[in-house]
């Protein structure tokens, strides 16, 4: 009888143990990773649709990733009054041969990625084309636009892809979402219209 209670109260210890030192299965539970693109150079390039010698350069060019410290510069200035068609490199140039993010990334998968824009300052704006892919939600994925220059100005432009949005909504152009990360956030100072 002594053997029994003894057996007993080992079992309901070692029990006790257990239950206090087991991981719960939350512990357990992989957590969601959202996967963003390593982005080194970010180019746009607007090219004038009556002069295609009048061009803008805006470029980004992050070694460790948009995450990490870039620089920005500005080749050109808009024409007033001309209307341009807007050209998109993303590369990640740490890959050898270089990884073309756009075209082998985001556009095959476009469903999962949306660029928006903004302007503060200059005279722009902007339409997305009716051939533009269609990305996230139904709306416009943003990589063939029209911008049209105004009057003379100078300030901000903000480009923007976001990776895997809740929901986008393309019905004013520059684009909104919620959710989702940030493969690239980038505001270029200093665009000028003349």
């Amino acid at each position: 009888m002594k053997t029994s209670k003894f057996f007993i109260s080992a079992l309901f210890c070692l029990t006790l143990i257990t239950s206090f030192t087991s991981c719960s299965s939350d512990d357990n539970d992989p957590k969601e990773v959202i996967e963003e693109e390593l982005i080194t150079d970010v180019i746009l390039t607007f090219t004038n649709t009556s002069d295609n010698t009048d061009t803008v350069v805006l470029a980004s060019i992050a070694p460790d990733g948009q995450d990490g410290a870039s620089t920005e510069t500005i080749t050109g200035t808009f024409t007033a009054g001309a209307t341009y068609s807007l050209g998109l490199v993303l590369t990640n140039e740490s890959e050898n041969p270089a990884d073309d993010v756009l075209n082998d990334d985001i556009i095959p998968e476009a469903d999962e990625h949306f660029f928006k824009y903004a302007v503060s300052g200059i005279n722009l704006t902007m339409t997305r084309d009716s051939d533009d892919t269609d990305g996230a939600e139904g709306s416009k994925l943003g990589i063939k636009t029209t911008w049209v220059a105004g009057a003379a100005s100078s300030g901000n432009v903000q480009i923007a892809l976001i990776h895997e949005p809740q929901t986008t909504d393309d019905s004013d152009e520059w684009g909104a979402s919620t959710g989702g990360s940030e493969d690239l956030n980038i505001t270029f100072s200093g665009v000028e219209i003349e």
